[in-house]
């Protein structure tokens, strides 16, 4: 008798009740009493088999039994999400292992490596053993209804920003999101935030002064800039004032603060790439490992943004609150807890600059790169001016009466979405989409690149950035285009973005704030940019020259 034997086998049982607990969602198997996931199958007789022969082995054979069923228990569930997944076109190693999907999502072109596999296998295409991609925007936006039976699966707790706590964004619980967006939208709409659209026109106006004191070319000088970086620091400050009440200073101090940029940028993906990993994801975020993960709070960059956004939410809590009607006073007043408050701002700051950032700079790419387009929107905007139609600064009320602006708007985002992550949806039940069998539990992301560059919805060029299509049309052939569009902002879904109204006033105030005083030329147009696509776009680089329009 081994006297080892009794005291190993409690401890492989330990584990693998440990590995129970932080098991990922599989693939499952229908019985007559209805779907069983297949890992609990397999994973009993495995316990089972454990219980059975472990105590009759020494501690190097039992180790051995143990790797060789974790090996068996793995091919087993390959197997099954093949065979459950076999009928759904896509790339062949797409359905034995996720390495298809994760080297998209490291090769800095993951949109269009998803629009790809719609073009190739059609408007559903398997990315992974669990995961398809669909391109098709009827569908998406049938998957997304207010009413539907599809909901977050486990990828979205890769936004949890501290690893221990869910934010609106991170939840996968309907509930949990439902009450907090209750809280978060009054806010985000402008409800009860005083000076929403002056403190955007102070920033607008910071952009402005940054680019006349420091990047003003003339005939004598040249001061090339990188306008990315420019309209980041601009995007930070944004939300930052609305989010505050104070901005960040960025534009003041036109350098990367505390490093956060480049903490995101290099991060960001890094976080994204393990949401396609759950085993992976439920490790690091595990309370029992808590003493080996690096305090968020003191991380370079990002974590002084969080320092940052915990004590402005500890201004606005206790015996003596600071009372003030910005939207972290329109949270606090719409019941968010303080807990609530800390995750929710520093999503704010992440979440609401980057996609903000990366909108303005493509659309300003394909406006500079596009005289046609460039000189018409500049004369609506001299036209409107001379007629007194448009205020300095604008307002965004005068800018909705534009109707090229807003063309180009809606033009831009759709060559460039900036929300680009898998977003995925999961349902309990087998669902069938684009008459294609979904079986329960698939993970299915959308393309927003697909369906944006659809000819059936945008005509035959729709792959030329031409904001005229949008113009003298049809009202319903208007709507159609629209409603593809704003699917950018999930508009419509239980899931819309919440920073929809800042994102355009933004948008309908930049351009015609820089345009109206300023040329920019591309300082290099075959290489205009550095562009990076993780799910979330990391651009830099994009050198021009500024100088003042003449008058």
């Amino acid at each position: 008798m081994y006297h080892a034997a009794k005291p190993t086998s409690t401890l492989i049982r330990a584990h693998l009740v440990r590995c129970h607990d932080l098991r990922c969602e599989m693939p499952t198997t229908v019985t007559q009493h209805g779907p069983i996931p297949v890992s609990t199958t397999l994973f009993s007789t495995w316990c089972r088999m454990q219980e059975l022969t472990m105590p009759l082995l020494p501690p190097t054979t039992a180790a051995l039994v143990g790797t060789g069923l974790l090996i068996l228990y793995l091919l087993a569930t390959r197997v099954n999400s093949f065979v459950r997944t076999r009928h759904i076109p896509g790339p062949i190693w797409a359905g034995w292992t996720d390495l298809w999907m994760m080297r998209a999502q490291l090769s800095g072109r993951f949109c269009f490596h998803l629009r790809d596999a719609n073009t190739r296998y059609g408007p559903i295409a398997k990315i992974a053993p669990n995961w398809v991609v669909c391109g098709d925007a009827e569908e998406l936006r049938r998957i997304w209804g207010v009413r539907s039976a599809w909901t977050r699966p486990f990828w979205y707790r890769a936004f949890r920003f501290d690893p221990y706590k869910d934010n609106a964004f991170s939840t996968v619980d309907d509930q949990v999101h439902e009450k907090l967006r209750a809280k978060l939208m009054p806010g985000y709409g402008g409800k009860g935030v005083d000076n929403l659209h002056e403190l955007i026109d102070r920033q607008v106006a910071g952009l402005v002064s940054l680019l006349e004191t420091k990047y003003l070319s003339t005939k004598t000088e040249f001061k090339p800039v990188d306008l990315a970086r420019k309209v980041q620091y601009f995007t930070l400050d944004v939300i930052s004032a609305l989010a505050f009440g104070k901005e960040l200073g960025y534009l003041a101090a036109d350098q990367d603060l505390f490093s956060y940029i480049q903490t995101t940028e290099s991060t960001l993906p890094f976080m994204l790439t393990i949401g396609f990993m759950p085993w992976l994801l439920k490790l690091i975020q595990s309370p029992r490992l808590k003493f080996l993960m690096p305090d968020i709070d003191k991380v370079v960059g990002i974590g002084t943004v969080i320092k940052t956004a915990h004590q402005a939410v500890a201004e606005r809590y206790g015996d003596k609150p600071l009372v003030k009607r910005d939207m972290l006073g329109s949270f606090v007043a719409n019941g968010l807890t303080k807990e609530e408050a800390e995750g929710e701002t520093v999503v704010q700051i992440i979440a609401g600059s980057d996609t903000s950032a990366t909108a303005i700079r493509s659309t300003l790419l394909f406006i500079i790169t596009n005289p046609l387009v460039y000189r018409r929107l500049q004369a609506e905007i001299d036209t409107g001016i001379e007629d007194g139609r448009i205020s300095s600064p604008i307002t965004d009320a005068e800018a909705r009466n534009l109707p090229y602006l807003q063309a180009v708007i809606r033009e831009g985002l759709r060559m460039w979405p900036p929300a680009t992550a898998a977003l995925p949806k999961v349902s309990d039940k087998d669902q069938v989409v684009c008459g294609v069998h979904i079986p329960a539990g698939t993970n299915i992301a959308w393309a927003p690149f697909s369906f944006l560059r659809s000819k059936k919805t945008f005509g035959e060029d729709a792959d030329v950035f031409r904001p005229e299509r949008w113009l003298d049309i049809e009202p319903e052939k208007y709507r159609a285009m629209d409603q593809t569009v704003m699917m950018e902002f999930a508009s419509g879904s239980r899931w819309e973005c919440l920073g929809k109204t800042v994102a355009q006033i933004e948008l309908n105030k930049t351009y015609v704030e820089l345009l109206r005083r300023f040329d920019m030329t591309l300082i290099d147009p075959t290489n205009p940019w550095t562009s990076f696509n993780a799910a979330v776009f990391i651009q830099s680089d994009m050198n021009v020259v500024v100088t003042r329009r003449d008058s």
